[in-house]
């Protein structure tokens, strides 16, 4: 499927993390990679042998997913699901083959597959935390916060540990109770992982919330330590870019998205770099930034996302693309089907708020007021949902509202972005003028 918007990018890729027996988050820096480029190739030898077992596939499946998940290289996904189906050969009940295909099957954004599997894993063994995790990112993904509670709650009972502390932090934010979800990730931290940069993303997780609070300076103290941690990881650069723009500090901000998109040029860190370059008055890098955006979703270009390296398939709904065209005035007619489609499987509050700014982009303002309320629904602390809302009130002559959505995005973090946080002084600037002119008796 499509890639749907999400929280962690930041993309959400924002990503959101899928479950694994041995890291939950983040990719790792180059001296792991070399301790997973070693494990695998151990692991091949061993597998290689006639006294092959099944735990050895699984063994090699993990090995993969996560190499997958550290450097984006074409075919790691089916390497990995032919050794679960191998070790599945060997012990048809095996649950661990059952969870990694379930991982595989979610990693390619398939949650009806990844799902069947992971419950046919429940079936033969109710308490496997990895199982639940799985199909509580799915619910995430698919905007059923609900069901993400129960699964993510689940797997916190059976193993309180980084995998099930992030990920439960990442929905209680996404559900309003930001402080939780902050005290959540510090846990996750704590507990630490088999590798030192698992704990490095989940920090700069950590001061993307802080930041998202208008915290910048606990924001920027996490992610610097962050970095240190982890100065090779393209999702740790990103966080740290994010917040030294948020600071102003455009060349700094500049200089670690440019070593995050040479790792791995995902979607939301080449946008971000975008927007800086044109900030700054490099048009031309700009629009170069631009176009290695447009050329990631290009019918059959094939780009990393998830975890391997793919291509979309054309009509079901790309939100990323949705928002991108959606920011930059671009293709709105496309930018709206896109949104749409997506829409349709993707519920959660990313794509939905997307789906509102195109309908406003549009100018179908009544739909998007009703858009945006659906995904305002869930309290979900940031500044661009408000932003968004104080501009559809706006165009709909609800000023009062307008007014109200606006100085909440900017109460809540006045430096929620480069560009429209100025964009939205200047709209409650303008709706406060209106409203002295309108109640002013002498005029």
């Amino acid at each position: 499927m499509r890639t749907p918007l999400t929280f962690w990018t930041v993309a959400l890729a924002i990503s959101l993390a899928i479950a694994t027996r041995h890291l939950c988050c983040g990719a790792t820096n180059t001296p792991a990679e070399t301790v997973i480029d070693e494990e695998i190739a151990e692991l091949e030898i061993k597998t290689a042998n006639m006294r092959t077992n099944a735990a050895l596939w699984v063994n090699l499946g993990d090995a993969l997913m996560q190499k997958s998940r550290e450097t984006p290289v074409r075919g790691l996904l089916a390497r990995a699901e032919t050794a679960y189906q191998k070790a599945l050969q060997h012990d048809a009940k095996n649950e661990d083959a059952m969870v990694g295909l379930a991982w595989v099957l979610n990693t390619r954004h398939d949650f009806t597959a990844g799902g069947s599997w992971a419950e046919k894993a429940l079936a033969l063994n109710t308490n496997l935390p990895h199982a639940h995790a799985l199909l509580g990112d799915a619910a995430v993904e698919l905007g059923d916060y609900d069901t993400a509670f129960h699964h993510f709650q689940k797997s916190l009972d059976l193993r309180a540990d980084l995998s099930s502390y992030s990920r439960a932090a990442h929905l209680l934010w996404l559900t309003g109770d930001d402080r939780k979800a902050r005290w959540l990730m510090q846990k996750a931290i704590e507990a630490g992982g088999p590798y030192p940069e698992n704990a490095a993303w989940c920090r700069a997780q950590l001061a993307l919330m802080l930041w998202q609070n208008g915290a910048l300076l606990p924001a920027e103290q996490q992610a610097a330590q962050a970095l240190e941690q982890a100065p090779h990881n393209h999702q740790v650069l990103a966080a740290f870019a994010r917040i030294k723009a948020a600071r102003k500090d455009f060349a700094a901000a500049i200089a670690a998205y440019e070593r995050a998109v040479a790792l791995v040029p995902e979607h939301e860190s080449l946008v971000a770099l975008g927007e800086l370059y044109a900030l700054t008055g490099r048009r031309e890098d700009a629009e170069k930034t631009y176009e290695r955006v447009l050329a990631l979703h290009r019918p059959g270009a094939s780009h990393a996302h998830g975890g391997d390296i793919h291509a979309h398939v054309a009509g079901e709904g790309n939100a990323q693309l949705a928002r991108f065209y959606a920011d930059q005035d671009r293709n709105l007619d496309e930018a709206l089907k896109e949104a749409q489609a997506a829409y349709r499987t993707f519920k959660n509050v990313q794509v939905t708020d997307t789906l509102a700014w195109c309908y406003y982009k549009k100018g179908f303002y009544s739909e998007a007021r009703k858009t945006i309320r659906l995904a305002m629904r869930w309290k979900t602390p940031d500044a661009m949902l408000f932003y968004h809302a104080g501009l559809i009130h706006a165009k709909l002559g609800e000023r009062e509202q307008a007014r109200q959505f606006l100085q909440k995005a900017l109460n809540l973090n006045p430096r929620f972005h480069p560009r429209h946080a100025d964009l939205a002084v200047a709209a409650l600037q303008d709706l406060s003028a209106r409203t002295e002119v309108v109640s002013d008796p002498k005029r």
